[in-house]
């Protein structure tokens, strides 16, 4: 039996699409080539949601770079350092580098330089920008995190303790007001991670802009390309039958006081809205979009009874087998500022091209894009007590 021919041939385009990929992310390096260049510091305004955006996204590009950096410096070859710019370029300062116990870059932490003295008390203007970088390609280390997460077991990760405890230290010296955060993929589950910790240890809510941050719960229906509207439909129907008997089961072995947990958890993390920057195109994020409309939906009293609508399936069956905190759940989150590029909102793109297309769509760099056009919505949990 012969091996399909097209099978051969979209394989091989893949591969040869994957290896340009990855020589476009060595030029992706330099930011005269890629970078937000229509923005400049001094024609930043702090006020304007689109120039926030491009310059986060912009200082966690320069976290991805440092490591780059570090990996060309031990390879014994002429050394060239592409990352000062991606900061510079917008005032700020590399303060520190954060690096996980194998000493790879994951994180830094950016002070902004007042150039022309601004208001110390525009609330618009970070003091400190924390940043954190997602997966890089062919990195064991990354890709071990990655199941960490999946497994809703990120936050136990040396990377997430270490974030945590900067994250903390900087706030308890400059103030909340004074410290954002931002990541891109695995670093905004990170960033994700401390700033649900900030707010129920310390009441804390911190500026956090979020690039494609991943969701738990890969479904199948958004992987397979070849399926229709009607069998994908049929597909998120079954699903959610099956979470809806496994939330049943959760809910019946729940006591009223874990139940008053939950529900006082919900309520604390609503007061912080993390701006959540989602394409519809990217598997690992696109089910926000779900996740938030579907909530929308719910009046506040299913909300704070029904914890299982706010889990995924994993959480809920890891909940039935070892009595995990449903509370720690990374998706156990109320309120956010949903950005959803919609730059190609109708486009059909073909099922050959759907890895290179999914590459695309989680990529950092559409977020500094001067084209881009994003839709924002803001989901915020209703606290208010139901009158009796």
């Amino acid at each position: 039996m012969e091996f399909p021919c097209y099978l051969v041939r979209t394989a091989s385009e893949n591969v040869r699409g994957l290896w340009e990929k990855i020589l476009d992310e060595i030029q992706k390096d330099k930011f005269d080539n890629t970078g937000p260049k229509h923005l400049k510091a001094d024609t930043v305004d702090w006020k304007n949601a689109d120039h926030r955006r491009s310059v986060t996204a912009s200082l966690v590009q320069g976290v991805y770079v440092l490591e780059n950096d570090r990996q060309r410096s031990l390879r014994k070859k002429p050394t060239y350092l592409y990352a000062e710019p991606w900061w510079q370029s917008f005032n700020f300062q590399l303060h520190q580098s954060l690096k996980d116990n194998e000493g790879s870059v994951f994180g830094a932490v950016y002070k902004y330089i007042n150039v022309k003295c601004p208001d110390s008390d525009d609330s618009n203007v970070p003091r400190y920008v924390i940043a954190f970088r997602g997966t890089l390609i062919l990195r064991l280390r990354d890709l071990k995190l990655n199941l960490k997460f999946f497994v809703n077991e990120l936050q136990e990760s040396h990377r997430s303790q270490l974030a945590m405890r900067c994250v903390e230290n900087f706030v308890d010296s400059n103030g909340s007001s004074n410290v954002w955060l931002a990541g891109h993929s695995l670093g905004s589950a990170i960033a994700l991670i401390v700033g649900r910790n900030m707010m129920l240890k310390k009441n804390c809510c911190l500026e956090a802009y979020l690039f494609n941050p991943p969701y738990a719960s890969l479904h199948i229906e958004n992987l397979c390309t070849s399926m229709d509207e009607d069998m994908k439909h049929l597909v998120r129907i079954v699903r959610g039958i099956f979470k809806i008997g496994l939330a049943i089961a959760v809910e019946a072995r729940i006591n009223p006081q874990m139940q008053k947990q939950k529900a006082d958890t919900f309520c604390l993390l609503s007061g912080w809205t993390p701006h959540l920057f989602v394409n519809p195109g990217d598997f690992i994020c696109s089910e926000y979009i779900a996740y938030f409309k579907d909530h929308k939906l719910e009046t506040a009293p299913e909300m704070r009874t029904l914890s299982g609508k706010s889990c995924t399936t994993i959480n809920l069956v890891k909940h039935l087998a070892m009595k995990e905190n449903l509370k720690d759940a990374m998706q156990f989150l109320p309120s956010a500022d949903l950005i959803v590029n919609q730059s190609r909102p109708h486009e059909k793109l073909p099922a050959a091209n759907y890895f290179m297309n999914f590459l695309d769509a989680h990529g950092l760099c559409q977020w500094w894009d001067r084209e881009v056009r994003c839709q924002s919505t803001r989901y915020v949990y209703p606290t208010t007590k139901d009158p009796q």
